[in-house]
């Protein structure tokens, strides 16, 4: 957002082109750093989310009460129910990082509210003569915006259509009218213009990794940008009817971790209420709403589906409002046909009695939402950084998200900019599907190599040296030159052919190192073992691993490759 630059697919342009006048502006105001600006925004829109709620739910609790009125006890009610999704803990962990969730989950509440402020007719002052009112512009607009942020807002389209034709009056729709508001609905999708006009200017795009040879991260053709604005790298994803069927049953668990047991069970006895009361309206909106996005996350199958999940949580927290003011309404009921004038002081007494629903959720996650003091990224990062790594050099990673923070300092910091971070997936393709081929493609480039961490395995691919405190790890080279010292040509199974071994005796110990050439992908992660056996046959020593450790096991191998699987074994006391 600082560099006005693109993130992953689908673009999100208006979160981007917010951003960068956000970040930009506290900037100028020596207000906060571009990494906090950013952060803060979260915090900015979580709360605007959690203030939309509250109204959201007032509105709710207000429609579906026989007397239309709004007492006391129903805005707290209200408060309960966005204090509850407030403290919800995928929520909060979204509205304290530098994310596109909480900004979402506000447009996502804005509409379902303004949806109920037209239908309320609180925008009949604002009408003119075959003119579209305010609300319905506004709903237009914001609708279109949504879809200029994340892609699931398209999930409400039926809703709300379906729901403005019902609760329309006869003659209320014209053809012009109509063709106004779908070309408010579509005029923000103009800020996806965002994406071809920036990816030129976006320099971490590109990196240099052998001299006048740019690697390009991002094939900036139309078709390539086209696809990239439609998401087409996600289509695979998504899923069919099994994997939801087999997902479903998750949901009650899921929804259970979030709003408790006793949230989830108001927010079923909220749906109830509504029910009873007969508000096919308020039911449809809601109701229809949670299943589209609750049922599209049963087929996404990406990794971080939980954040798909909080427009639901704040539904079902709308319900649990409804719940609450149904609740302190009849104890407030039944204390005023025993006791004249107390039911109004016993309704709101109820109510926040129940308020103990979202004070539990806070007291829960507190401690583990609470990031002031996670500074591990930057530290870490100062700590490699101080470890002075060699000019030119390039950093490998297993994990992308590890280094991003590399990235951050030296697009908007300035640091290190002669530094190149290569992870698994930097590009489509061969040479880049694990963190072995990383190493492989990073050794090419005949630049210094570094591993940000140890990653215990990957001595079976380069000479590793020894890391220093910071965990910075040199990477000497290949770890095969020439052959083996006893060669052999021994295929096991069809899929691995061993070369031949090395034998380095060491005092008390010895080194023997396997030389294996796999002959096919090998589909588990197997074992290696050597025996030491005397001149009779009996066994004086074994030494047994998983060869290639966590980071690139058996699995991992390519075909052709050649590997070294060294086993150090303790030789008992004068072995013959």
């Amino acid at each position: 957002a600082w560099l006005a630059g693109l993130s992953h697919p689908t673009g999100y342009p208006l979160y981007l082109i917010l951003g960068w006048v956000w970040s930009h502006g506290l900037a100028g105001l020596d207000l906060a750093s571009p990494a906090r600006a950013m952060t803060l925004l979260s915090v900015l829109f979580g709360a605007l989310t959690v203030a939309l709620t509250c109204l959201l739910a007032v509105a709710f609790i207000r429609k579906s009460r026989p007397d239309k009125q709004t007492v006391a006890a129903d805005r707290i009610a209200a408060l309960v129910a966005a204090l509850t999704f407030a403290w919800t803990p995928t929520l909060w962990s979204q509205a304290v990082i530098t994310e596109v969730y909480t900004l979402h989950a506000a447009l996502i509440a804005a509409l379902l509210w303004l949806a109920l402020l037209w239908q309320d007719g609180a925008e009949v002052r604002f009408l003119r003569r075959n003119r579209t009112s305010l609300l319905l512009a506004a709903l237009a607009l914001l609708f279109g915006l949504g879809l200029a942020h994340h892609r699931t807002t398209m999930l409400l389209l039926p809703v709300l259509l379906v729901f403005l034709a019902w609760q329309a009056p006869p003659g209320y729709w014209r053809w012009r009218q109509v063709a106004l508001l779908a070309l408010l609905a579509l005029a923000p999708l103009v800020l996806y213009l965002y994406v071809p006009l920036r990816a030129p200017a976006t320099p971490y795009l590109s990196i240099t990794l052998s001299p006048g040879q740019p690697t390009e991260l991002l094939d900036r053709s139309f078709a390539s940008l086209f696809s990239y604005l439609l998401g087409q790298g996600f289509a695979g994803e998504i899923q069919g009817p099994v994997q939801a069927i087999v997902a479903a049953p998750g949901l009650v668990q899921r929804f259970a971790t979030e709003l408790t047991p006793l949230g989830l069970a108001l927010a079923v006895l909220g749906v109830g209420v509504l029910a009873a009361r007969r508000q096919w309206p308020l039911l449809w909106l809601s109701g229809a709403s949670f299943i589209l996005l609750t049922g599209f996350n049963l087929f996404y199958t990406i990794g971080d589906i939980a954040v798909f999940y909080i427009p639901s949580y704040l539904i079902a927290c709308v319900w649990i409002g409804v719940a609450v003011a149904w609740l302190a309404g009849t104890a407030g009921r039944l204390a005023g046909r025993r006791w004249i004038g107390l039911g109004e002081g016993v309704a709101i007494v109820a109510a926040v009695l129940l308020a103990a629903l979202p004070v539990y959720l806070f007291v829960s996650h507190a401690a583990a939402q609470d990031r002031s003091h996670d500074n591990a990224a930057a530290d870490r990062w100062h700590a490699l950084l101080a470890a002075n790594p060699a000019p030119d050099a390039v950093l490998v990673s297993n994990d992308r998200d590890e280094l991003m923070p590399l990235w951050y300092l030296q697009q908007v910091e300035g640091v290190r900019r002669d530094l190149a971070g290569v992870f698994p997936l930097l590009l489509a393709g061969p040479g880049w599907l694990d963190v072995g081929q990383a190493v492989d493609s990073a050794i090419s480039t005949g630049r210094p190599v570094y591993l940000i961490k140890p990653m215990p395995g990957l001595e079976v691919k380069a000479d590793l040296g020894q890391p220093d405190p910071s965990g910075l790890t040199p990477v000497l080279g290949p770890v095969i030159i020439g052959s083996p010292d006893f060669a052999e040509s021994v295929i096991i199974g069809d899929a691995v052919r061993l070369l031949g071994f090395d034998v380095q005796p060491s005092g008390d110990a010895v080194q023997i190192d396997l030389f294996w050439q796999p002959l096919r992908p090998l589909e588990a992660d197997y074992t290696t073992f050597v025996q030491v056996l005397a001149p009779n046959g009996d066994k004086i020593a074994q030494g047994d691993q998983q060869t290639g450790g966590v980071f690139y096991p058996t699995s991992l191998w390519k075909p052709g490759e050649t590997l070294r699987d060294s086993h150090t074994l303790t030789l008992p006391a004068g072995p013959p």
